[in-house]
């Protein structure tokens, strides 16, 4: 049977080729089982995100993709591993890749940059796992866009050979420890991003969400800032003061002054649900032009933990700022971590310069052709990175190496990725549409 033939399993519709089988699984149910623990764990506060969030996996292939990391690390439990997962060892890894979860911002050293962007789910596991994910993305955004199956399958085997030559480019030096993509070696549209944000002012994202009045700063009147009550406020302004000697380049007391406090609203897609505060601080100086935003978002175990769940202990706020670090040069430097009551969170600044990529953007193959090439070496440098040539990450090995002798056939590879991520892509496409089934016929999502 080939790799595209359908079948009816469990109300949904279920890929099944030569390296797969059907699922037994209710992907309604899955999710409803995430959501519903999110509501249980908030006591109900976060039910109108999580009501957001119904509306947005509702609405196209890509955009439940983006949102259900948890399903698809489910199903990765059930299917074959990749005959070229690494024996033995794993790697640091986003958890959550695909094509928007990158962009441009400004480095630590002040230098704009195109990388990684988001390390909620970041855990240790096989860098197989994160390979194909990208490559599901790259299979649904391409069809979004109306490319054709042949452009598609050309750009998924860029994805890997582009991965994999990096992956060989790393092996026996150190010259991931430094890679990283800027206006010098990159082009197209990761070029216009970076130049984007090169361009960018903090006094343009001040403008957005704060409003000045005499010379007090405070956040603007918005639906997507919710007020939060004085003990909330209280709690944030104690998690920002605790938060501050965890970051790599921590803020002083005075710079840490917070002036203001919102729940954020409507902010993202896997993690529509969790609490995510504002907290606008002081900056620099006395002055408010420098003001900084600080977001403090909720964090819960990361979505591969199930496939393996003793990896690492890092817990919390704590494993998303760390693994930020390790897996992106020149990351943010203000990434931390803290407790908000009893809420663990991630805190990072509310980036001024940050430029993230749509996949609205990739308008012609030759764009689609430079940006899947940069997020394969980004996701190359990254899984290269966090080893034993940094202290902490609890890989004692190097993950360049045992990657790069684990690609034993970079046309194997990407044969195995490119049907595995079609058929899971036909799989995403079959599980949406019961989604949208059950949000029609009243079933409870959360």
């Amino acid at each position: 049977m080939s790799a595209g033939a359908l079948i009816i399993a469990m109300g949904s519709i279920v890929p099944v080729g030569p390296a797969e089988a059907a699922l037994s699984r209710d992907p309604v149910a899955v999710i409803y089982q995430r959501d519903h623990a999110l509501h249980t764990l908030n006591n109900g506060a976060t039910d109108d995100d999580l009501l957001t969030r119904t509306e947005v996996l509702a609405s196209s292939p890509w955009a439940f993709f983006r949102g259900t990391s948890p399903l698809y690390y489910r199903d990765l439990a059930e299917l074959p591993a990749s005959a070229y997962a690494t024996a033995g060892g794993d790697v640091w890894i986003t958890g959550d890749a695909h094509l928007e979860n990158t962009g441009a911002d400004r480095g630590a050293d002040n230098v704009e940059q195109f990388a990684l962007t988001d390390t909620d789910d970041a855990w240790r596991g096989s860098w197989t796992w994160e390979l194909r994910r990208e490559a599901v993305s790259i299979v649904l955004a391409g069809r979004r866009n109306g490319r054709s199956a042949s452009q598609i399958a050309t750009d998924v085997n860029t994805l890997v050979s582009e991965y994999a030559q990096w992956i060989g480019k790393f092996h026996g030096n150190d010259d991931e420890a430094g890679f990283r993509l800027t206006a010098g070696n990159t082009s197209d549209l990761t070029a216009d991003l970076i130049a984007k944000s090169d361009d960018d002012k903090r006094a343009d994202l001040l403008a957005k969400w704060t409003t000045l009045t005499g010379s007090t700063r405070t956040f603007k009147a918005d639906p997507q800032l919710q007020t939060v009550s004085a003990s909330t406020r209280s709690a944030v302004a104690a998690a920002v003061a605790a938060y501050r000697t965890t970051a790599q380049d921590p803020l002083s007391a005075s710079e840490a002054v917070v002036k203001d406090v919102r729940r954020r609203l409507g902010a993202g897609a896997g993690s529509l649900g969790r609490f995510r505060w504002y907290a606008l601080i002081e900056g620099d100086g006395a002055g408010t032009s420098d003001d900084r935003i600080l977001e403090l978002k909720q964090q819960v175990d990361p979505a591969p933990k199930p496939l393996a769940p003793g990896a690492t202990t890092l817990s919390g706020g704590q494993r998303p700022a760390l693994a930020l670090r390790w897996l992106v040069d020149e990351s943010d430097p203000l990434a931390g971590w803290a407790s908000v009551g009893g809420v663990p969170v991630l805190v990072k600044e509310k980036s001024p310069f940050a430029e993230d990529l749509s996949t609205d953007d990739l308008t012609t193959s030759a764009i689609w052709d430079d940006s899947v090439r940069d997020i394969g070496r980004l996701l190359a440098a990254a899984h290269s990175r966090a080893d034993k040539d940094i202290a902490g990450t609890g890989v004692a090995y190097s993950a360049d190496a045992a990657i790069d002798n684990a690609i034993t056939s970079v046309s194997g590879l990407q044969a195995e990725t490119r049907g595995f991520a079609t058929g899971y892509a036909d799989q995403v496409t079959g599980d949406w549409q019961s989604y949208v089934t059950a949000k029609n016929n009243g079933v409870p999502l959360f």
